[in-house]
């Protein structure tokens, strides 16, 4: 069996280094390999090649004001000595760390570290981007730049997995080990949809996708004279935990007794930055029951606490891997319910699985039907492991743009007088975006009750407490 795989494969290799279709010709390009170094670069800036060692998940702190012009070719020199003869002007400091993954036997460089010499202190953060780098395929579907998911079939051995990466120019960056799924970094420019189809023919691949990106639609201002509920929440949090994936936290809310956490899942930091599009701020409130929706019941008790997680960048997408970081992180925190005001109608396996991951690790994920009445399916709610939310009036009856259809699992109230806005000013604004924050509280309100309960029991109490 083996062996028929690996004459496939290399068969397939062939074709593939063939190809003109795999990657436009590029400068720089850098390929780490385990503690091997390839750069092929002709009078580029030093930063241009450090940025793809950020896009190949290394983090890089230097000197403002190194940046020198550099020409270089070499390929499977060590780490060191191509480094080495890059910066030799300079000093340079190297760290490594274990990876996840395949190799996980070999340590893998983590940070790199350039200063002037005897200025160890001179060195800043670099950073390629804050937000991801989108392209369109021709159905009009945005995925991330130079981004592949793959995972791969557990027969396919090391060796064959190197190989495989070294013919499409590829980087191995992150392969979380319980979901198996790797994040492959291309060259620059690379035909990101071709080699996904040429990679698909091959038996070593389960599955192989773009990093698929979302878009986050906000809650809509409305007019019109409602009666509001007063939160009487105390700022001593309660036990369940719910971390909202959306765009960050305003930084005036940063040191709320409510806050348990925050994190940027699109730059991988434990520090978030603010939230200029202000919908995850919005989002925040309901869920810690901050701000009560219109029509909910009245509240005295606890504030829920909120782990603010920015899934979104700057311009409102987030994609299939930035969900994962989220989810791995909102794990690692204690979270027991995922609130996810925001849904698509582009499906995708990986995308299951990330919700799939979440709820066999006992979370509750919750996600809104989407603010078109189309009656469409829309995910993550329509899956089976998640709780589709709708939107209601004050009044009780379905709001007009709310969708429906026998994916969405509960409706809740879906307006409230908001002082952030999202997209505009502070104000009265309606969304499932909404329903499902405030109903990511109610489930919150239910563990802290029954924390045995499974989706199930969660649903049951919902509908009874309606």
């Amino acid at each position: 069996m083996m062996r028929a795989i690996t004459l496939i494969l290399s068969a397939a290799l062939f074709a593939l280094a063939g190809s003109p279709c795999l990657a436009a010709n590029s400068v720089p390009l850098v390929r780490i390999e385990g503690p091997f170094l390839s750069i092929e670069a002709q009078n580029q800036p030093l930063t241009a090649i450090l940025d793809e060692f950020i896009r190949a998940g290394i983090r890089v702190r230097i000197d403002p004001r190194i940046n020198p012009r550099v020409t270089a070719s070499f390929e499977n020199r060590s780490v060191g000595s191509g480094l080495e003869s890059i910066l030799r002007s300079f000093d340079y400091a190297l760290v490594w760390a274990q990876k996840d993954g395949p190799g996980a036997e070999e340590p893998g460089l983590r940070e790199i570290q350039i200063f002037n010499k005897g200025q160890t202190g001179a060195g800043l953060p670099l950073y390629k981007t804050s937000n991801l780098e989108l392209e369109k395929d021709p159905a009009g579907v945005s995925y991330v730049k130079d981004t592949l998911l793959v995972r791969f079939d557990p027969a396919l051995g090391l060796s064959e997995r190197k190989a495989l990466l070294k013919a499409i120019a590829a980087t191995l960056v992150e392969e979380p080990a319980p979901l198996g799924i790797a994040r492959l970094q291309l060259a620059e420019g690379s035909n990101v949809l071709a080699i996904a189809d040429l990679l698909a023919r091959i038996p070593g691949i389960q599955h192989v996708e773009p990093d698929y990106a979302y878009p986050l639609a906000g809650s809509v201002p409305v007019a019109g004279n409602f009666s509001s509920t007063a939160a009487e929440t105390s700022p001593t949090a309660g036990s369940t935990t719910v971390a909202v994936l959306d765009s960050g936290l305003a930084v005036d809310y940063a040191d709320s007794g409510f806050v348990a956490g925050a994190y940027d899942a699109v730059t991988s930091r434990t520090l978030l930055t603010g939230d200029p599009l202000g919908h995850g701020t919005q989002m925040t409130l309901i869920a810690t029951g901050t701000v009560i929706p219109f029509g909910a019941k009245p509240e005295s008790g606890e504030a829920t606490p909120v782990v603010a997680i920015r899934a979104f960048d700057d311009n409102g997408f987030t994609s299939n891997y930035t969900l994962l970081r989220s989810i791995d992180y909102a794990l690692g925190s204690g979270v027991k319910v995922l609130s996810m005001s925001w849904g698509t109608e582009q499906n995708s396996p990986f995308m299951e699985a990330a919700m799939a991951y979440a709820s066999e690790r006992g979370m509750i994920v919750v996600a809104a039907a989407g603010n078109s009445p189309s009656g469409k399916a829309v995910y993550p709610a329509a899956y089976d492991t998640v709780i589709g939310v709708g939107a209601l009036m004050p009044d009780g009856s379905r709001w007009s743009q709310s969708n429906y259809g026998s994916f969405v699992s509960v409706y809740g109230p879906g307006l409230a007088d908001l002082p952030v806005g999202s997209g505009g000013v502070p104000g009265i604004y309606a969304g499932t975006s909404i329903a499902t924050a405030y109903t990511a509280r109610r489930v919150a309100a239910i563990l802290d009750s029954n924390p045995e309960a499974d989706i199930s029991e969660v649903l049951r109490q919902l509908m009874k407490g309606k």
